[in-house]
């Protein structure tokens, strides 16, 4: 599969071919480290704490130092987040690389396998560039090797393994973000085909693509409406990896919007063309599976996804519309704006129907409502079931991917009743939005199946970065499916 951008080349040798930084971790309070006295008069002036998190560039003699605070604070998320930063510095600097020394005493307090894999992940976020479209000031710059040096073999072993899995992840997050950050008019629904082909191809995957007349035969109504205002065609795409010996299966189910303008219920003008990102939970989707795949995870996914763009045309679907969805149920469409549970309606029951996993779970740009809830520093999940979102809380943990439980409670499905159908597609009213929202999607989940819904819409994209997360599209959702999946394995 052709993932957009450079890759980075990494070894745990020193390759005396390329010039590097010197990178050196350095704990707050201790003697500072024999090998930097170089470095006291910075210590002494309070120009480098060591706070962590923090850098420090001594250009003349090209190094840099990495603080991590107070030895027993230690938190690898600021470490990966400072590699998101040096990563990006490494993208304007011509044959330089980076020589990375492990300290013995970082390796044994953190898993040195983890530690190379944030670091990893975070440089290849950083050094990505997503001015994909751009023809002026195209930089040709290379970047030279990523050296890792350790002070024993068990853990450079260690840190091979999380070279390994930091490469495959991040080049699937920069996959995400390259197809979320394309606009509407470079990336439709046939897109989300040609991409889902590329990574079925590179992994071996059994593909499935349903167009519209296959839509229509199934009774898909939910998808079909929302593009019916649009030249663009709907499509459902099913992604299967069952590897050997697999004995549960995940499904992932992703929301891919297109572009949303609202539909009839048309948005604000203001940051409309933002709605390209509408389709980031399909694009986590399909290279979750791409990344889970690579790595030869001992699970089977199946991977789903529903493709359209929701505009407003005399064939649009219109509020108060009536529709008969996949599994029977008929649903009065209110808003035309709140399209994506529509789609994911009948994707959910699909899957359910056809694949009977024994786990669900699905991320979409849901809904305005989590980003007043959360911000853009959490992704709400909510479930059905309560080892689903403990193991979905462990796998946040790991993946730095965060989530936060909201409830789910019958009496938010309430206002979900219709006078004229079975369901309608808003409750009305602006309080617990995100909620009702993921009550309405409960409606099309097997019975006995523990699924978790994710909205992402406030972490899908930022105007900055923050943490682990970068600036624009970020490709969340990519390391939290890989660790879930991973962590479903085991079990």
């Amino acid at each position: 599969m052709k993932i957009e951008g450079n890759q980075l080349s990494y070894s745990t040798s020193d390759n005396k071919s390329n010039f590097h930084y010197k990178i050196h971790f350095v704990f707050s309070g201790e003697d500072k480290n024999i090998q930097l006295k170089k470095f006291q008069e910075q210590w002494k002036a309070g120009i480098f704490k060591a706070d962590i998190g923090q850098i420090f560039t001594d250009e003349a003699n090209k190094t840099i130092l990495v603080g991590l605070g107070k030895a027993d604070k230690l938190l690898i998320r600021k470490i990966s987040a400072c590699f998101i930063k040096l990563g990006n510095k490494l993208s304007k600097l011509d044959g330089v690389g980076y020589h990375i020394y492990l300290r013995k005493e970082l390796t044994t307090q953190l898993s040195a396998e983890k530690l190379a894999y944030q670091i990893v992940s975070g440089l290849e976020i950083g050094y990505y560039s997503l001015n994909v479209l751009a023809t002026k000031d195209k930089s040709k710059k290379k970047a030279g090797s990523i050296t890792f040096t350790t002070e024993d073999s068990i853990a450079e072993n260690a840190v091979k393994a999380g070279i390994n899995k930091g490469k495959s992840v991040a080049r699937h997050i920069n996959g995400a973000r390259y197809i979320a950050h394309l606009p509407a008019n470079h990336f439709t629904p046939e897109g989300f085909v040609k991409r889902s082909k590329e990574i079925a191809k590179e992994n071996k995957l059994k593909i499935t693509v349903f167009d519209e007349p296959q839509l229509q035969k199934l009774g898909m109504n939910g998808i079909l409406s929302v593009c019916e205002g649009s030249d663009k065609k709907a499509k459902m795409i099913m992604l299967d990896y069952a590897p050997p010996g697999a004995t549960k299966t995940l499904a992932i189910i992703g929301k891919g919007l297109t572009f949303d303008s609202g539909g009839i219920s048309i948005k604000p003008a203001g940051d409309m063309h933002e709605m390209k990102y509408d389709m980031c939970g399909a694009a986590a989707t399909i290279h979750a599976i791409g990344a889970i795949a690579s790595l030869k995870t001992k699970i089977r996914v199946v991977a789903a996804i529903g493709a359209a763009e929701n505009m407003p045309d005399a064939k649009a679907i219109k509020p108060g519309d009536v529709y008969t969805a996949y599994n029977g149920l008929t649903v009065e469409v209110q808003n035309t704006d709140a399209e994506g549970r529509l789609v994911l309606g009948d994707v959910l029951s699909y899957v359910s129907e056809k694949i009977k996993p024994d786990y669900m779970v699905d991320l979409a740009t849901l809904t305005g409502a989590v980003i007043i809830a959360l911000g853009h520093e959490a992704a709400a999940v909510m479930s059905n079931n309560s080892d689903l979102v403990d193991t979905i809380k462990k796998a946040s943990l790991e993946s730095d991917d965060r989530v936060w439980e909201f409830p789910l409670w019958d009496e938010y499905g309430e206002d979900l009743k219709s006078d004229i159908a079975d369901l309608k597609n808003i409750a009305g009213g602006r309080g617990a939005g995100s909620i009702t929202a993921a009550m309405y999607l409960k409606n099309f989940v097997g019975e006995n199946i523990p699924w978790a819904h994710i909205d992402i819409a406030g972490t899908a994209w930022r105007k900055k970065a923050s943490g682990t997360q970068s600036n624009g599209p970020t490709g969340y959702g990519v390391r939290l499916l890989v660790e879930l999946a991973e962590e479903l394995s085991k079990s």
